[in-house]
This record gives structure tokens, C-alpha cells and sequence, in this order.
């Protein structure tokens, strides 16, 4: 049985994870896995914001806490990598059920953005890095169609583009130099907006 969380509970685990407060997003989830008999994991996946669709790795990836994304990804099961070009097929426009089938570090909000997504559009490589060694998918797109990559290029964050590159072109070799990942970026147009959803990722605090 799912564990049972009110609103100001998730208000409270949204609000740690986005101000990167370790210690008391530790105790919450703790006491609410021991209340609900449940595990942090399942609490993690209970929080979610009702209208944003967003969950604490949002949060903490958006506003840059390395440590509080550690600390996340330590409650949750290790999902296996994936290819740096291979998207998930996508589901059929309204099915909940598919996105239930997702692991947590792949949750979308109410935009179709990860938290992979929200870690690009603000820069933050070591988040990109973290996410992306514990399997957080790189090809799912947001309901803009822009994958992960898109919005660190549209944001001119090249050290992350660059990264992704990398990856690219050590998982597919030569391929990398003809298509996927490296044509795209050479594809696309810099630009200021990256999207309607970057006016909801809350600014880091101090």
C-alpha cells in the first residue's frame, strides 16, 4: 500500500529537497517510512506536488544540491544505464500508467521535464553527472520534445553539452560522428528561452 501523505507533509519534503536541507530531509523521511510502513523510496515516489507534478530530486537537481541528490538517490534502487541516444518509446498522450512504469530519477512533471531536464537548464554538471551514472534517461522527451541536452543548449551551458557529447561519442564511437547526439547539437539554434517550464524551476535559495 502507498504510504498516505498530506499535503503539508509534501509541501515539507518538496520545501527540504529544494532548500537542500540534508539533515531534516533525512529525519522526514525516516519517521514517515517508519509511521507508514514503508521506505524512504516509497515516500520519495509519494511526493509529489499536486500541481507541478514535481518530486524532491526536481527540486534538489534545479536548485543545485549536489548532496541532497546523493542523499535521494541513495534511498532509491539502482536502475540499469542507458544509451545516450536511446529513447524510451513514448507513451500515448494522457497514459499515467506509463509514467508510473518509470523509475523515480525519470519522473515527469506537469511539463514532461526530469529532474535530468531541470539539472541542464541550470547548468549544474555534477548533478547532470550523478543523475546520468545512476541511469536517469538522457533521450526522454518534455512535452516541448526537447530532451535533457536541449535545454543546457538553448541555455548555452556548453560544459554540459559537452559532456553529453562525450558520453555519446564514448558509448557509440564513430556513429557519434554521424548522427544522434552531436549532429543535434550542431542542429540546433542557441537561444534565450528554453521553455515555458523554466519560469517554474525555483531560484536556488542564498
Amino acid at each position: 500500500m502507498a504510504p498516505s501523505l498530506s499535503e503539508e507533509e509534501i509541501d515539507d519534503l518538496i520545501y527540504l529537497a529544494r532548500v537542500g536541507d540534508d539533515t531534516d530531509l533525512t529525519n522526514m523521511l525516516q519517521e514517515l517510512a517508519s509511521r507508514d510502513a514503508a521506505t524512504p523510496a516509497d515516500i520519495l515516489t509519494a511526493a509529489r506536488e499536486e500541481q507541478s507534478k514535481a518530486t524532491c530530486l526536481h527540486m534538489a537537481a534545479a536548485n543545485g544540491h549536489a548532496k541532497t541528490v546523493t542523499l535521494i538517490l541513495s534511498y532509491l534502487p539502482v536502475v540499469a544505464k542507458t544509451s545516450v541516444t536511446a529513447a524510451p518509446p513514448p507513451a500515448p498522450e494522457g497514459d499515467e500508467s506509463a509514467q508510473a512504469d518509470r523509475p523515480y530519477i525519470d519522473a515527469q512533471n506537469a511539463f514532461g521535464n526530469t529532474a535530468l531536464h531541470w539539472a541542464c537548464l541550470g547548468g549544474h554538471l555534477d548533478i547532470v553527472k550523478l543523475l546520468l551514472s545512476r541511469g536517469a534517461s538522457p533521450a526522454i522527451t518534455n512535452e516541448k520534445d526537447q530532451i535533457p541536452l536541449d535545454l543546457a543548449a538553448f541555455n548555452n551551458h556548453m560544459h554540459v553539452v559537452d559532456h553529453f557529447l562525450a558520453q555519446s561519442k564514448d558509448l557509440e564511437g564513430g556513429n557519434a560522428q554521424e548522427g544522434g547526439l552531436a549532429k543535434e547539437a550542431e542542429d540546433l539554434k542557441m537561444q534565450d528561452d528554453a521553455s515555458d517550464d523554466a519560469a517554474k524551476v525555483p531560484e536556488s535559495e542564498g
